[in-house]
């Protein structure tokens, strides 16, 4: 198979199937330059990763569902594979597209199409730029985009996009939180609320170069979350 043959397979862009290569989360190599992968490889990996949001589903969203609003970790809700750094201020449906294609890549989400015209629609409605240079487009009714656990996309756009925010400022962060759970994507947003009030984490994220940096630093800020917490057990 070729690059384009991948690409068409997952609906995503072959700059997407070639951050993949480069980080080493898709089976392939080389001829002559040119990437090629075996189609027996290829569909193995689809249904490995299948079957790991599968094994994931059953724990983590019971847990999510649990547990007190306070103990969701970000760091649970996404990882590198989900996390784009480097987005061009591109307008919305546009930026949607490069949001979803992560999704569509690690199997989560089949059809980007309608998750793209649902998160249209809310911002239609009103925008999800909450000021300070971050936004959250989300779905209005979470259940009309089932996934086997709460997940959540981490996209930076180091130059910022008109996302309409209520103080007029342009985007940098976004965050696509999806949980086909009413309850489970309160909880998200509350966690998201939480880490983002911290002094220095949005500075920190938007200034991330990769997704590795990026995931870095959301697990610095709740280790210094879990020392404050046990710091103030201890008094």
């Amino acid at each position: 198979m070729t690059m384009s043959d991948v690409a068409e397979a997952l609906k995503v862009s072959e700059k997407t199937i070639s951050r993949m290569l480069q980080d080493g989360s898709l089976p392939g190599f080389k001829v002559a330059n040119q990437w090629r992968f075996y189609r027996e490889d290829f569909y193995r990996w689809v249904d490995e990763k299948r079957n790991d949001w599968g094994n994931r589903a059953r724990a983590g969203l019971a847990s999510m569902l649990s547990n007190e609003v306070d103990s969701v970790p970000l760091s649970r809700l996404t990882n590198e594979q989900l996390i784009i750094t480097g987005i061009p201020a591109v307008p919305g449906e546009s930026l949607l597209n490069i949001l979803a294609e992560p999704l569509a890549a690690a199997g989560i989400v089949g059809d980007t199409g309608n998750l793209v015209s649902g998160l249209m629609a809310r911002e239609e409605m009103m925008s999800t730029g909450v000021g300070g240079g971050i936004a959250i487009p989300h779905l209005r009714n979470p259940g009309d985009q089932p996934v086997e656990r709460p997940i959540m996309v981490v996209g930076v756009c180091p130059d910022g996009a008109d996302w309409g925010a209520f103080d007029n400022k342009p985007v940098h962060l976004f965050l696509l939180p999806l949980a086909g759970d009413e309850v489970v994507h309160l909880r998200m947003l509350a966690a998201i609320r939480r880490i983002l009030i911290l002094d220095g984490i949005f500075d920190a994220i938007v200034s991330a170069e990769t997704p590795q940096d990026v995931m870095r630093e959301i697990m610095k800020i709740e280790i210094l979350q879990q020392n404050v917490a046990v710091n103030k057990e201890v008094k």
